[in-house]
């Protein structure tokens, strides 16, 4: 009702008939003591009352079910559900494909925005996107002010990028002591750090005294022209023509890119799959258009290295969060299976149990291993003795009694608001009606 207001559609989505909807919001009040809609004949909204108990029901099920996977499957409080679409910021060109693999392989969809190392980590930390796929002269650090966990994408190394006539374009490595008196040009980090001026820091030379600090779009933009020279990656170069020629530096400099998430969107199974499809076609990239440079034994041993890293079985995300083939992660708990776990647990018996629910003890006994078979967990533990909830199971009841109590008050606070109700009035002006919940 609150997603559509149209009553012949909330029909259809329930499958139930025009009728039955309306009896059963008629019971709805009755049982709360209050009316939770305004109807006319074919329309309804919300009421304030209906919308505050709309979203504490919301939050309920979803206690509920994070208690679930919490208890019965031990995964901890990141084992939520995967986004539907996540919204990542990210500071390296990301490509395509990973882009369409994410989607048929990890069951999940990228809205990709990309800035620079510095903006990919203020979307991070305003909240505007879910994870960041940025670089970092040396291991990231906690710079964003927000709960973010970080996963390592690839160790890149750095070489230089010169125009085709430049005199050492023709080495097969350059070494940067020979460049220190070089037109430079590098982009600016994650933490402020500039990048050129860090690795010959590391090395041990003193940073070029024509170095120019700027983004990442000029900095392609005078490389290609021939102004400057700069530092790039062979799994992704910042620019690639006929003019530039790309060669490995002789002190092997290399940066590391990571992705960062945040925990409570990104579950880890998800976060850890993402990072190995990104470092996988990456490498892949770099074994296409570098096939001579796996002929050198540095760099052969470094892609060796990181594909034995990233290699393991990929999982879709959403299947690997499931204990079974029956996807718990599909599968929610109804408030008649609450019930079921709570008269067992009360009573002591699936006899005694069913008994107390009216139903035979053959059909509480199906009933709670279709449940189980659909969970994909033991809920009960079964012996000569009789039976008796499991250890997480009695877990996760306690938890329901407070999510319980929860409910119950936001049912007692939407009691106290009095809202003057015309109810099943064709003419019922629109301007009564409380907001739909959002």
């Amino acid at each position: 009702m609150g997603q559509c207001g149209d009553l012949a559609e909330v029909a259809r989505r329930t499958g139930s008939r025009h009728g039955a909807v309306e009896r059963r919001l008629d019971r709805l009040d009755e049982t709360v003591g209050l009316p939770l809609t305004l109807r006319s004949r074919h329309t309804a909204r919300l009421t304030s009352a209906g919308s505050r108990l709309l979203v504490a029901g919301r939050r309920f099920f979803r206690q509920v079910d994070l208690a679930v996977q919490t208890n019965i499957f031990g995964r901890g409080s990141e084992a939520v559900h995967a986004p539907a679409v996540l919204a990542i910021a990210s500071a390296e060109p990301l490509l395509e494909d990973v882009v369409e693999d994410a989607a048929g392989t990890l069951d999940i969809l990228l809205s990709v925005h990309h800035d620079t190392p510095q903006q990919v980590l203020r979307r991070l930390a305003g909240y505007h996107v879910d994870a960041a796929h940025t670089w970092s002269v040396d291991a990231p650090r906690d710079s964003v002010e927000r709960a973010v966990r970080t996963y390592a994408v690839l160790d890149d190394p750095l070489w230089v990028t010169l125009p085709f006539d430049h005199p050492l374009a023709g080495r097969d490595a350059v070494a940067l002591a020979d460049l220190r008196d070089e037109n430079w040009v590098s982009e600016v980090g994650p933490d402020s750090e500039v990048l050129v001026a860090r690795v010959f820091q590391a090395a041990g030379l003193p940073a070029p005294a024509a170095l120019h600090v700027t983004g990442a779009s000029v900095a392609r933009g005078m490389l290609r022209r021939g102004d400057a020279i700069g530092l790039g990656s062979p799994t992704h170069p910042a620019v690639l023509a006929p003019s530039l020629v790309h060669r490995p530096v002789v002190e092997r400099p290399h940066r590391t890119t990571s992705l960062l998430v945040d925990p409570t969107v990104v579950p880890r199974a998800l976060a850890e799959q993402l990072a190995a499809l990104l470092a996988d076609r990456y490498l892949r990239r770099f074994a296409q258009h570098h096939q001579r440079l796996l002929r050198d034994p540095w760099w052969a041993r470094w892609h060796r290295d990181e594909t034995a890293r990233i290699t393991r079985p990929v999982r879709p995300a959403r299947e690997a969060q499931a204990p079974s083939a029956t996807a718990a992660a599909t599968r929610k708990f109804d408030v008649e299976d609450l019930h079921v776990l709570r008269a067992v647990a009360k009573h002591g018996s699936i006899n005694r149990a069913a008994t107390v629910l009216s139903i035979s003890q053959s059909a509480l006994t199906r009933r709670i291993h279709r449940l189980e078979v659909g969970l994909g967990a033991g809920l009960l533990l079964r012996s000569a003795r009789g039976t008796e909830l499991t250890s997480p199971t009695r877990r996760f009841l306690h938890q329901l009694a407070r999510f319980e109590a929860e409910f119950q008050e936001a049912v007692a606070s939407c009691r106290s608001i009095a809202l003057p109700v015309r109810h099943r009035q064709d003419d019922a002006p629109w301007a009564q009606l409380a907001p739909s919940a959002t």
